[in-house]
């Protein structure tokens, strides 16, 4: 026997952890599923955190992609649905070629299967997975219909990557013409401005006010590069360091939600993300309370997820979910609309998901309108900068020819 470190959550949606007793992480599992409990992860209690961080470095015990997740859970589904028990579809998926990342787990997973684990407590055990999507699997296995479960998953998962790549591919473009205009100006400031300083010294302080300012910003940036290069990688290790700080990462994504023009969009990808996962628990028979709490997973900002896991409170006590994202004062008024009229006809999970459709036609247009406005936009403000660079150029040429005619 041994202690194990536990956390699970209630069927109200309520996170729970603390130590039990058990022979294994499996016994542990089992007694955290015979007290009614759903089990998110269990490991020894002697274990350290920082065996534990070098355990989640290890190959294999990363979140692996969603589009291998996605592909992964879309072949289970159709082999399940083609009749073969889990252990055999398991061992089928294991064979094909493009799992990359994703063959370790499975093969840990198949072996927590064939020792009689259910597949939602064999993916527990792997630290690989989300939780969201272990909450998924145990809905359709105690539905009883876990091939339908896993096509809801993997539909979702493919949207998300969707989404995902619109919005990568937007800014493709935008950051390789950053990237570009950054490298002319360094190359102007640091090699090109130094060739002109033996003509301008015969000037000396009679150069026009820009003319200096940008020979001097040029010798900083050909000396000191390397101290500005320091200086921001300092800023970044401070930054990701300051994040495992909850307050400062609230503060952070409440003023992320206030940017103009961008907090809308995050709060509009946010929100599709959310009502379809919620939409999709709900279909497979999660129940409220504790669909709020897998789905609020899928939340990145922290003001967003909490906002869920008050209302998941609420909810427990009596509240109407409408009327309780309505005091969030997140929710656009349609959508509210849309989850009222779902709960009073008992079609809360129809409408979450084809609200969740509409959003992402909304996003998908939003994020092709800025993509519009973006490009041109940024190329105007760097061709701006070159411009100002070249003509404190030609000014100080000028100022010095008017000196040589005097």
């Amino acid at each position: 026997m041994g202690s194990f470190r536990y956390k699970a959550m209630t069927d109200a949606g309520a996170i729970v952890s603390g130590t039990l007793e058990a022979a294994s992480e499996s016994a542990a599992i089992r007694q955290l599923r015979a007290r009614g409990h759903y089990p998110l992860s269990a490991v020894p209690a002697d274990s350290s955190v920082l065996i534990d961080r070098l355990a989640a470095l290890r190959p294999g015990r990363r979140q692996v992609s969603l589009r291998l997740l996605a592909m992964a859970t879309q072949e289970l589904a159709e082999l399940l649905a083609a009749g073969l028990e889990l252990d055999r579809a398991l061992g089928i998926l294991m064979g094909l070629k493009d799992l990359g990342r994703m063959r370790e787990p499975l093969s840990l997973v198949r072996g927590h299967v064939r020792n009689g684990a259910a597949l939602a407590d064999a993916l527990v055990q792997e630290k690989t997975f989300p939780r969201f999507y272990v909450g998924m699997v145990r809905a359709g296995e105690l539905g009883g219909a876990l091939e339908p479960a896993l096509r809801r998953l993997a539909a979702y998962l493919a949207r998300t990557q969707a989404i995902r790549d619109s919005i990568t591919s937007a800014l493709v473009y935008p950051a390789i013409l950053t990237i570009t205009a950054g490298f002319s100006i360094f190359v102007i400031l640091a090699f090109v401005l130094p060739e002109f300083k033996p003509l301008f010294a015969q000037a000396g302080t009679a150069l026009p006010w820009p003319s200096r300012v940008v020979m001097e910003f040029g010798d900083f940036v050909r000396d000191y590069w390397w101290a500005a290069l320091l200086a921001v990688l300092a800023i970044w290790a401070w930054f990701r360091s300051a994040l495992r700080d909850a307050a400062f990462r609230r503060r952070r994504d409440a003023l992320l939600l206030r940017i103009p023009i961008f907090g809308n969009l995050l709060v509009g990808i946010e929100i599709e993300r959310f009502n379809r996962m919620l939409g999709t628990l709900l279909a497979n028979g999660v129940e409220l309370p504790m669909g709020l709490g897998l789905a609020k997973d899928v939340l990145w900002n922290t003001a967003l997820s909490e906002a869920v896991q008050q209302t998941a409170a609420s909810l427990r006590e009596g509240e109407g979910f409408a009327r309780r994202l309505a005091q969030s004062r997140i929710f656009s008024g349609v959508t509210l609309d849309l989850i009222q009229i779902g709960e009073e006809t008992g079609k809360l999970d129809e409408m979450l998901l084809r609200q969740a459709d509409l959003d992402e036609q909304r996003i998908r247009h939003a994020i092709d309108r800025l993509l519009a406005l973006l490009v041109p936009c940024l190329t105007i403000v760097l061709g701006l900068v070159i411009a100002g660079l070249i003509a404190s150029m030609l000014i100080a040429i000028l100022s010095v020819n008017d000196l040589a005619l005097q």
